[in-house]
């Protein structure tokens, strides 16, 4: 995802966007890098609350 900060991202208002589009072309992308989200297991480590032992 391209930063704000970048110089090439170019802002596009919502009433512009087509989401239908855009959903389309993230679900090529994945299709084309092979890679299913739904395939990337993550942990979530446990924190102790402050004040907490």
């Amino acid at each position: 995802m391209k930063s704000i900060l970048d110089p090439s991202f170019r802002y596009v208002p919502s009433h512009a966007t087509d989401l239908k589009k855009t959903f389309e072309r993230i679900r090529r992308e994945r299709e084309v890098s092979g890679r299913n989200p739904n395939e990337t297991v993550v942990q979530i480590g446990a924190k102790k609350a402050a004040g907490r032992q």
